[in-house]
């Protein structure tokens, strides 16, 4: 296939914050690919104005995943807009079933891995290899070989950081998956320890995550608290700032991740998690049978060992 052959695409991406970081960087090499095609977006409303930023996209679709009328409205608004492929970036159980029903009233081609793709990429089985690389291998499939890693539309100025020791903290989870949260404590004693030897301290998170990051501030003197203040622009601007991040395996960790900045994920030692975790080269990780078997000495012994901060 080469880059002229399709002149209307739809990219299709629901899912978690972790989900649309792990697809960021398709994204970028979609636009960059085929660029004489329209290129448009079916995502969820709440990621509409994010990635919208991102100038990928000549158009961006709300689809929420509701209820059947919904979808069948989704569905039928894709064959409305004539397109000449859609590239599914989800490859979940919803987006099979709309593919399985738009064969009936469309010839668009559909490259994604789910079994009503006609340029299907078979993933192997889950946990071997990353989410990043099975969207890459998926995108070869259409002809495209050379992944676009600049995402400078990310990066927002943010004169009040002018701090040379920063260190990113990203301690909350979403609500499905607390079993992956490191203590809340661990973090505050952590976070007191690197206070101690001059770092400054920024935390990000949700409105949910507000008792986290007061445990946290509680113990230090002064920490940056972005609680509820901190969209994914924000979260990947700091980090390009910070000496290095700490994080849960979680969507705004992952964000961060992209930053390139060192990021140290504490996570659960699972084929899963291990996968999630694999593809950042800036990337370190703590893994532990439970998040409460990863002691705070054990996390500070690993700074110090691999250099990311100071003695």
């Amino acid at each position: 296939m080469n880059s002229n052959q399709f002149n209307k695409i739809l990219v299709v991406k629901h899912g978690s914050l972790g989900d649309i970081a792990f697809s960021i960087f398709a994204m970028a090499s979609i636009k960059q690919f085929f660029s004489n095609a329209t290129i448009d977006l079916l995502t969820e409303e709440k990621y509409t104005n994010f990635l919208k930023n991102s100038n990928y996209f000549s158009s961006i679709f709300k689809d929420n995943r509701k209820g059947i009328i919904d979808s069948l409205k989704v569905i039928l608004k894709i064959n409305q807009n004539k397109y000449d492929l859609i590239i599914d970036l989800q490859n979940s159980k919803r987006t099979n079933n709309y593919w399985s029903f738009l064969k009936f009233i469309s010839k668009v081609k559909v490259n994604g891995s789910r079994p009503s793709c006609d340029i299907q990429y078979l993933i192997p089985p889950q946990g071997t290899e990353s989410p990043q690389q099975g969207l890459y291998n998926q995108l070869k499939l259409i002809g495209i070989n050379e992944i676009n890693q600049n995402i400078d539309w990310l990066s927002k100025n943010i004169p009040e950081i002018n701090e040379n020791k920063i260190i990113l903290m990203i301690p909350g989870v979403s609500k499905s998956g607390k079993d992956k949260q490191w203590p809340s404590d661990n973090f505050a004693l952590l976070a007191s320890s690197l206070e101690k030897k001059g770092y400054q301290i920024y935390i990000v998170g949700q409105k949910s995550d507000k008792e986290i990051l007061e445990t946290i501030s509680n113990k230090c003197q002064k920490v940056i608290d972005l609680t509820d203040k901190s969209p994914p622009e924000i979260i990947y601007s700091i980090a390009k700032k910070s000496n290095f991040v700490i994080s849960n395996d979680t969507g705004p960790g992952h964000i961060a991740a992209l930053s390139n900045s060192p990021i140290l994920f504490l996570a659960k030692d699972n084929a899963i998690s291990k996968s999630n975790l694999s593809e950042y080269k800036n990337g370190y990780t703590i893994l532990g049978d439970t998040m409460k078997s990863i002691s705070v000495k054990k996390v500070l012994d690993f700074l110090n060992k691999k250099k990311l901060i100071d003695k």
